[in-house]
């Protein structure tokens, strides 16, 4: 473990997307926002489900993922849930038939930093 390691085990997925045509960003979005809502509403060890659209290539998402740990959240609550069991296989059929690329990574927090700002409710800077 190295020194900017710390014992924290938020662990969070950085998931890049290319799509080969807009219509399918376009199912994509539509078949994730179920997923999405729910994860927002039952899953409470998600800190942050999010899709990022790229502001310079109209055919690249991210998904940004956060769990409160990798083992609970997000490979025991996450993965197992019936809406991404239902979304997933949509993805990988698009996946197979080479409309879409997947890379990404995970990690760990290292306690340097921090992941969020939250503001006060009805604060104008707050995004939510």
């Amino acid at each position: 473990m190295s020194s900017t390691t710390t014992s924290s085990s938020i662990f969070s997925l950085l998931v890049t997307i290319s799509f080969d045509s807009i219509e399918y960003k376009q199912q994509f979005l539509k078949d994730f926002k179920p997923l999405a809502d729910y994860v927002k509403t039952m899953e409470t060890d998600t800190l942050a489900y999010e899709v990022l659209l790229s502001d310079n290539d109209p055919l690249k998402v991210m998904i940004l993922e956060r769990y409160r740990d990798k083992e609970n959240a997000y490979l025991k609550i996450h993965k197992s849930s019936v809406p991404f069991l239902a979304f997933r296989p949509k993805l990988q059929a698009m996946q197979e038939k080479g409309h879409v690329t997947i890379s990404g990574n995970s990690y760990i927090d290292s306690g340097i930093g921090f992941g969020d700002r939250l503001f006060p409710p009805g604060d104008d800077t707050s995004i939510h």
